[in-house]
Formats: C-alpha cells, structure tokens, sequence
C-alpha cells in the first residue's frame, strides 16, 4: 500500500491553490525588480508604532488565548460588543473553522462564482459539498437562483461583498433578502475598508449573520496573518471549543492593536490606494484592449479580450510584474491598485506583451 494509499482522493485531486513566484529568486533571474499586484497587499506598509509593539512583544510565553485587548479595541473600532468577536490566523483559518463548526459530511455550501477560491476549498477539506450559483454578466448575485439553488442539507452561504476578484458590490437589500433564507451567511468584508462600507450592523438583528473581516489588506499585516469574525456569541462560545488553543500569536496580537490606534494614519493611505485605482481604471480604459470594471476594493479586475489569461500572466512575469489570472468565467486579470510608479510599469508591460499574445 502506497503512502497515496492512505490520503482523501477528495484532496490529493484538488488542483492546488495558484502561488506566486519566488520574488528574489524572479528578481535575480531577470535582472531588475519585481512590481507585486498579484495579492491585493498594501504598498504603504504597516502603521509606524507596528516596528515598536513588535519589538517589544514577549515573545518567550505563549499569547492571550481569548486575545482580549485585541477584541476589545476591535469592538471599539466595529462598535459591536467584545462577546460576539473571534480572532484567527488570516481569513483563511476563519473560514476553514466556521465550516469545521458547521458542515457534516454531505452538507452543501452555495458559492455565487466567480468569488474567493477558498470558500470551496475550504469547503471540500470540512468533507462538505459546493453548489456553485454563477453570477449575471456584471457579476451581480442572482439572489433567485440562490434561493432556488438551496437544498435541504444547504448549511451556508457565502458572500463576498465587494466581491474578490470583480470588484463589485451587492446591494444591502439582497444581503437581508440571503440572510432571511434561514442559512448561515458568511459576509466576507475583506475589502470594507476600502468600499466605505460594512453590514456589521446587522449581526444583532440576524443571529445567523457572519461577518468576516481582516487586517491583512488596509492594515498591511498580509505577512503578520491577522482575521477576525463578528459573529453570535453562541456561535463564539463553541468555535472556541475547536480553534487552537493559541492560534493567534502575540504578533498578531500586538501588530493588531497597534495598527487600530494608528487608524486615521492607515486610512489615509487607503484613500491614497484608491485615488491610484481610478487612475489606474482611467488608464486601462483609455488604452482601449479587453474591458475593465468598477471596482470599490483596492484592485481591478480586467478581461483580456480572449487572450488567455495564464499565458499573458506568465509574460508579464518574465516582465518583472506579477498579477493574477482567471481564466473562468472568462479570460481575465486581476491588478492590485498600488503605487502610481507600479501601475506605469503594468502598463508599459501589458502594452507590450499583450500584442505578442493576441497576434
């Protein structure tokens, strides 16, 4: 019996998670440095007292388990209660536990694609299966066909709004309408910073209501992993029951706190990422190849015009510029808005790969 043998054939026959190239070993090889739009990562970086928390952390014991000061400054920040907030390792940990929580084998998730590829991975590793619901021609949320998509097994829900990796927003109206279908929601905020925006007032008034946040994307903590999730304090009560005993470090902890007493410093760099993404949006739409959308998060999603997306992603790699590529449901890229510096040399690099690949 073979080691293979032994592993869920539901996992080993996953296609794996698209990971960037190494970006010091790409720079090496060509000779120049890399521009990373590929992620949705802050070029600003973090706030400035981050270093300082961060030096002075202890890290010789092991963290706050429940990450009380943390909770509490979110809570002041969310203007919800201390009680219905869970910390966790990045997003990524979150959603994975909430489905632990949630799903039994054989119970269903609706994923209205395209949308965050983990929902369905994480899906598939909680032995849970997806129904995808695909979204209209503008990537709105068929709301009907939602509702008609439910099974009887139906445990979730999940909504990205502003939805990565188009950008657009669903309107508040069809967030209630979700809600009210009796399933557990799982509102993915990930971008509420940058779209103005959150539906976190509505945890009180729908218990079955999950709203996930993060301080990976306005914060610039992507490399510390720092999620959060506003959820019933029921639901609270038992997730602490299967999370690790100390998943979110001192770091995280610290990195955290600072970065919500320093938020007005944050901020402002988040309006300086979305005065880039317009022009950006500007510039794109000027140059008049493939087609590119609204965006209310800090990155773009633009179709290639039937050039295939993985071939134009890998050109533009051997260009120095890494971004993302979707080639379902059409040909298309995903640019992260960052600096005005980074988005001319996207542009000199699509203006010259793109003719190569359309021909």
């Amino acid at each position: 019996m073979s080691l293979h043998d032994l592993m869920r054939a539901d996992l080993t026959s996953l296609e794996p998670y698209t990971l960037p190239p190494d970006v010091e070993a790409l720079s090496r090889r060509i000779g120049r440095p890399v521009v990373k739009l590929d992620s949705n990562e802050n070029p600003y970086g973090a706030a400035p007292g981050v270093a300082g928390a961060l030096a002075g952390a202890d890290a010789a014991h092991y963290p706050d388990a429940g990450a009380t000061v943390l909770r509490h400054e979110l809570s002041q920040y969310l203007g919800v209660e201390p009680e219905r907030i869970v910390c966790s390792v990045g997003g990524d940990e979150m959603i994975d536990l909430l489905l632990r929580l949630f799903l039994e084998p054989g119970d269903s998730i609706v994923d209205c694609t395209p949308s965050f590829m983990m929902y369905e991975l994480s899906t598939i590793y909680n032995h849970g299966t997806v129904i995808r619901v695909p979204r209209d021609a503008c990537f709105a949320v068929d709301v009907d066909a939602v509702e008609a998509a439910l099974e009887s097994r139906t445990k979730v829900i999940f909504l990205c709004n502003p939805n990565n990796p188009t950008g657009n927003v669903t309107p508040r109206e069809d967030v209630i309408r979700l809600l009210e279908m009796g399933r557990i929601v799982i509102l993915d905020e990930a971008y509420a910073e940058f779209a103005g925006f959150t539906h976190v007032d509505l945890a009180p008034r729908y218990p079955n209501l999950v709203v996930l946040r993060t301080m990976s994307k306005w914060a610039a903590l992507a490399g510390i992993r720092l999620g959060y999730a506003v959820v019933a304090p029921e639901v609270r009560e038992e997730m602490a029951k299967i999370k690790s005993p100390y998943n979110v470090g001192i770091a995280a902890q610290v990195a955290g706190i600072a970065s919500l007493r320093e938020r007005d410093y944050l901020m402002a760099n988040v309006r300086r990422i979305l005065e880039e993404r317009d022009r950006l949006y500007t510039l794109l739409r000027e140059w008049g190849r493939g087609a590119v959308y609204p965006s209310r998060t800090n990155f773009l999603y633009w179709t290639t015009g039937g050039v295939d997306a993985r071939g134009l992603r890998e050109a533009l790699i051997e260009q120095g510029v890494l971004v993302r590529a979707f080639p379902q449901p059409v040909q298309a890229l995903r640019f992260t808005a960052g600096t005005p510096e980074e988005s001319d040399i996207l542009m000199a690099a699509l203006e010259e790969t793109y003719g190569q690949l359309a021909g």
